[in-house]
């Protein structure tokens, strides 16, 4: 990620849509998962920290991130328990915890060396939580501000997962509603802003920040009691298959 997008992510991590709408919905799934208040949970990609705060209910938390700004901003929100490391080979000694978020990190690294090391360190029948953008098709400028590698399907995602130890226990798309005015935003943006592609998180109307809110309220509901057939992210919980 370009290192002028943390201060926006420090800024906008607690009051933007996107941001509340992906932390609500992974709190549920800790809340699910996790019914020991002792369970160890790391952050992978813990960016500016506020996942940290919200996660830190359901048990000890901690974090690690490959970029010193984001480390310098988890710090400057008081977090301790942060490290700056590489997801690819952690200094964290075999299933050391519970449960392990990665919240849009695969895409920006080698998943499967990436999945192999999360599953070193998880417990047995430990579970990760992941987010990724979703549909290769939506692929624009913004991926490579924010140097994704890759988008991912249903069917890529289950299938690297499932091939470095992990069973899959619930997968869907997110952000159904955003499909189509994302693939025309993003196209018109390119066209525009050819040398500066601005942050897609800025968002400074209120009344819009507040309706989207509420309809990703209403799509968590339909997420846990069913599956989203396309959207622009996909969720997916797993648990470590312990072979």
């Amino acid at each position: 990620m370009q290192k002028y997008l943390y201060q926006d992510l420090y800024n906008l991590e607690e009051t933007h849509w996107w941001h509340k709408a992906k932390r609500n919905l992974v709190s549920f799934f800790l809340n699910q998962n996790l019914k020991n208040k002792d369970s160890k949970i790391l952050d992978v990609g813990c960016g500016t920290g506020k996942n940290l705060e919200a996660f830190s209910r359901f048990g000890s938390i901690w974090g690690i991130d490959s970029s010193k700004e984001a480390i310098s901003f988890c710090k400057k929100r008081g977090l301790r328990n942060v490290t700056l490391g590489n997801i690819e080979q952690m200094p964290f000694a075999k299933q050391s915890f519970d449960c392990i978020t990665a919240l849009d990190v695969l895409e920006h690294v080698d998943d499967s060396k990436s999945l192999k090391e999360i599953c070193r360190v998880l417990r047995k029948s430990g579970i990760i939580i992941a987010t990724v953008p979703a549909f290769p098709q939506l692929w624009s400028r913004w991926d490579e501000v924010l140097h994704h590698k890759r988008r991912y399907t249903q069917k890529t995602l289950k299938k690297v997962l499932q091939r470095n130890g992990f069973r899959i226990v619930k997968i869907s798309y997110l952000h159904s509603f955003l499909f189509l005015p994302v693939l025309i935003i993003r196209a018109v943006k390119n066209l525009i802003n050819r040398n500066y592609y601005p942050s897609d998180f800025k968002l400074s109307n209120r009344v819009i920040n507040y309706l989207l809110e509420n309809i990703a309220k209403l799509e968590k509901f339909l997420i846990i009691n069913a599956r989203i057939p396309f959207g622009t992210s996909l969720i997916v919980v797993a648990q470590k298959t312990n072979l």
